[in-house]
């Protein structure tokens, strides 16, 4: 591939699957040092992008405009097609797999545009590929998914251990870190939310997050319960229920809780952003996956971590929405054991 080439990147959401994509993006820049590399996103998404030094130019799309109908979403798409197409790409990667993403390959006027085969994307997106990459494995994990697409660009899909892509401003480090010392360096992140339409079965009962930040602060392991959009009562009523040291974690951006996530031992949580956020930076990580095969969503290198998952009631094919006793049926005791052997495990390394 000559040096000069120009490669899209069409990743337009959600937050935890952009952050998946990272490592594929790490060994695109790895490989190909001199490719320019641009990323179409959505701007709710773009946040935890920002300033990424592996993407050379991000194309960013107004989601509220497109969603306005009208003139309005005439004119975004106009303009957003327009900057695409004045970039010349040369090849467009559709990393996302849905109708969207496939037309904006398409739009973006690139002539050779890869994508998943039938059946491993959706919506139809194979037809906008020129190459399209036949998955063996439909339950592979998402980020090994993504390093795939690169194949036919003659890229090896290994991720690069030491360096998973993701970047945050170093003042925002600085600020987390600040913060993480004024509030005595406790070593368990909470994260007991997730995606508002799937928290049916995505969310463990408050009483049993109450419960066990109990037992663990009891052992002396202190813990903060991270929130994000609507979910700040959800955070309040369950550390209000703790005997012990618990608190809920101020309001935050989307980089800062990258950086503030990235001080903790052991990250314990919903399958959401933030726990893709944690073990990116080498959190060892506790997670329910919900009504899905684990291996799909689990950190994919030397990551310690644990899977709080009531598997038996798991049914391939079965709508997740009725499968909610594959969180809900995860005791207190199998979430205590999988955290403290996560704990015991970091805080021995570090000496404490």
């Amino acid at each position: 591939m000559a040096g000069s080439q120009r490669i899209l990147l069409v990743r337009l959401g959600a937050i935890g699957d952009a952050l998946r994509v990272l490592p594929a993006v790490r060994r695109l820049r790895l490989d190909r040092p001199d490719v320019h590399i641009g990323w179409a996103v959505e701007d709710w998404v773009y946040p935890v992008l920002a300033g990424n030094p592996n993407v050379d130019r991000f194309h960013v799309l107004n989601r509220r405009a497109l969603g306005s109908g009208g003139r309005t979403a005439l004119a975004e798409l106009r303009r957003f097609t327009g900057e695409l197409r004045a970039h010349r790409y040369d090849v467009a990667v559709d990393l996302q797999g849905r109708l969207k993403s496939g037309i904006v390959s398409w739009l973006s006027g690139a002539p050779r545009r890869l994508g998943y085969a039938r059946g491993d994307g959706s919506e139809g997106s194979f037809l906008f590929a020129t190459e399209r990459v036949r998955l063996a494995d439909p339950r592979e994990n998402r980020v090994l998914r993504f390093l795939h697409l690169l194949e036919p660009l003659g890229i090896e899909p290994v991720p690069e251990p030491d360096d998973l892509g993701l970047y945050v401003d170093p003042e925002v480090v600085r600020m987390a870190r600040d913060w993480y010392a004024a509030a005595s360096s406790p070593v368990l992140a909470v994260y007991p939310g997730g995606t508002a339409d799937r928290a049916a079965f995505l969310r463990w009962q408050p009483d049993r997050w109450s419960q066990l930040l109990t037992r663990l602060a009891a052992a002396g392991h202190a813990s903060v319960v991270f929130w994000g959009p609507d979910e700040e009562g959800l955070a309040d009523e369950i550390v209000v229920a703790v005997n012990g040291d618990c608190r809920v974690a101020p309001a935050t951006t989307l980089p800062q809780m990258m950086a503030m996530l990235a001080c903790f031992s052991v990250y314990v949580g919903a399958n959401t952003a933030a726990m893709h956020m944690a073990w990116l930076q080498g959190v060892a990580t506790a997670f329910f996956p919900g009504p899905a095969q684990p291996r799909t969503d689990s950190p994919c290198v030397d990551v310690p971590f644990r899977v709080l998952w009531a598997g038996r009631h798991f049914s391939e094919g079965k709508s997740k929405g009725r499968q909610p006793e594959c969180v809900r049926e995860v005791t207190v005791d199998e979430a205590e054991e999988a955290v403290l052997s996560l704990l015991a495990g970091r805080l021995r390394g570090r000496g404490r």
